[in-house]
């Protein structure tokens, strides 16, 4: 039986290891709060286009294909696609509260098409070597989009207050850190860091739409 490589501290430094763990904790946390607000709202605040290709990627990292920083990182994507599960068994229950009239109807069929086409096209894309090591480059691609797409949900529903501010800083601060272990770890990979300035700066502007909406609700 090989030996469990709990952390991988031959390819990863302690930092690179500490700054994409602590991002990790972070993610949790944020899918523990969307969960929180589904029970609470009845309304999941993952953008569908984007929640589709976020599962996908979990679900493809956590059972078919396997990140090198060690086992314990590992659990952390395991636990990743869990929460989302959840999430997307609710969107199957409240999506319709996303989109338009005209589109209720035929969400569900379209969301799980969209889930299918997500896990095919990003398994070719991880089994093609196209990736790196611990999926970083599709997952900045779904980053991208998660990044954009929640500021356009917040802005379209009239409801600012389904929105929560733990989501929006979980998400700023905890891609910012794995997107940190990124710049130290591939500096040569300026794709890759371009997506994760664009992301950290979306996330920026997203967190200011949420706390300038709370002042205007009355939170503090």
């Amino acid at each position: 039986m090989d030996k469990i490589v709990w952390l991988n501290l031959e390819y990863y430094t302690p930092l690179q290891i500490s700054l994409f763990g602590g991002g990790a904790v972070l993610w949790i946390v944020n899918y523990i709060f969307i969960n929180r607000n589904i029970v609470k709202h009845k309304f999941v605040e993952m953008p569908a286009s984007v929640l589709c290709a976020n599962v996908a990627w979990e679900f493809l990292w956590s059972w078919i294909f396997v990140p090198n920083m060690g086992f314990a990182i590992g659990l952390g994507y395991k636990m990743w696609f869990v929460l989302d599960v959840y999430i997307v068994w609710n969107f199957y229950r409240f999506g319709y509260k996303q989109v338009s009239a005209s589109v209720v109807p035929y969400y569900k069929l379209l969301f799980t098409f969209a889930l299918a086409a997500w896990v095919l096209c990003l398994y070719f894309f991880i089994d093609q070597k196209m990736d790196n090591p611990i999926g970083a480059n599709s997952a900045y691609i779904i980053n991208i989009l998660i990044s954009s797409l929640y500021i356009f949900l917040y802005l379209r529903i009239e409801d600012k207050s389904l929105f929560s501010i733990t989501t929006a800083w979980t998400k700023w601060i905890g891609t910012g850190l794995i997107s940190a272990m990124c710049l130290l770890r591939w500096p040569e990979n300026h794709w890759l860091l371009v997506m994760c300035t664009a992301c950290f700066l979306m996330d920026m502007f997203y967190m200011y739409l949420i706390v300038k909406g709370k002042k205007v609700l009355g939170f503090k």
